[in-house]
């Protein structure tokens, strides 16, 4: 499924550095390129939803995770930052723009020299706390970089990328599509079963998600380890906006079931109860499949009286749980 973001943006291509831009006749000194931007989703995070949370009971929650998830998967943007690098091996960023759009569609006028470029784009940064740009002044160095911490906030915005190269030097009248693909994830946790509010749910942190995101090379880095807090939604609902895990690791040989899941975790979700006696309850979820760009991944599970939480439906997440949980705790229990 795609969701279009219209940006018309006209560029005039200045062919001679001594060209004036004011009262002078551009078709002697310049050419203009069209680039339409389309920001492309992965998934339809709302036929997921429906798809996950489908009975009447569920039908409240599912509404409220679409009202969550629609400024995030609603193809809407704030903000898009333009650069524009030499294709003559040095790498060097000729041309920059950063613009408000704050709309689904967005047309101006850019003018830069008419030469061959690499061009990156990236969305909805800058109102971003979690995610800031680093680097930029070559195209290699553009780096999306989560702030470090051991757990910080869900993210403010999906973010969405693109690379093109435009070989503009000997053409006329070309037109270039952009797509914009997001960087983003969803992970929405949901209590189904709820006859009482014992054990009391107290959180849940997505662990295990990349750390920053290589613009040109369009990879995924791990250098740091961050917890991301997810946001109540409703009572029996939480979600988080993170960026993707990794894709896959290399597992060798595990004697039990238990071990291979533990083996082959790529992420993990952790959930957190309190018990009448105010001891916690964690259980640390091990998920053996990626999450990835684009999507939303919906876990259903249920709070037992000891305050851990079972999975429904998907016996290949695998789960730790310790009782009384305290920072060096070690009493665990491998379901």
């Amino acid at each position: 499924m795609k969701t279009k973001l219209y940006i018309v943006l006209l560029i005039i291509a200045v062919a001679t550095a001594g060209c004036r831009l004011i009262d002078d006749d551009l078709s002697v000194c310049g050419t203009n390129y069209l680039i339409h931007y389309e920001m492309r989703l992965v998934t339809e995070v709302q036929m997921t939803i429906d798809e996950k949370l489908s009975s009447d009971i569920e039908k409240p929650i599912a509404d409220s995770l679409k009202r969550w998830s629609d400024p995030y998967f609603s193809g809407h943007a704030h903000d898009l930052d333009m650069s524009f690098y030499s294709l003559d091996g040095t790498d060097e960023l000729k041309h920059h723009k950063n613009d408000i759009i704050n709309a689904t569609q967005k047309s101006y006028t850019l003018y830069i020299p008419r030469q061959d470029y690499q061009h990156l784009a990236v969305v909805n940064i800058q109102e971003n706390e979690e995610l800031a740009l680093s680097g930029g002044t070559t195209s290699a160095s553009m780096h999306i970089i989560q702030r470090t911490g051991d757990t910080i906030p869900s993210h403010e915005t999906a973010v969405y990328t693109a690379r093109k190269e435009m070989l503009m030097a000997q053409t006329d009248e070309q037109s270039f599509e952009v797509k914009l693909y997001m960087a983003s994830s969803a992970v929405a946790m949901v209590l189904t079963n709820r006859t009482t509010a014992v054990p009391q749910f107290q959180r849940m942190v997505v662990g295990g998600t990349a750390s920053g995101f290589a613009v040109k090379d369009s990879v995924f880095t791990f250098d740091t380890h961050s917890f991301i807090r997810a946001e109540r939604v409703t009572d029996d609902c939480y979600a988080a906006l993170t960026l993707p895990s990794r894709d896959s690791i290399y597992i060798s040989g595990a004697p039990t079931r238990h071990a291979r899941k533990a083996a082959a975790k790529l992420w993990e979700v952790r959930a957190y109860t309190k018990l009448p006696d105010g001891k916690i309850t964690e259980t640390m979820l091990s998920l053996p499949y990626p999450l990835r760009a684009g999507t939303m991944e919906i876990i259903k599970v249920e709070i037992q009286d000891d305050g851990s939480v079972t999975v429904i439906g998907n016996p290949e997440v695998g789960a730790t749980v310790k009782l009384d949980w305290k920072d060096g705790n070690e009493h665990e229990i491998d379901l």
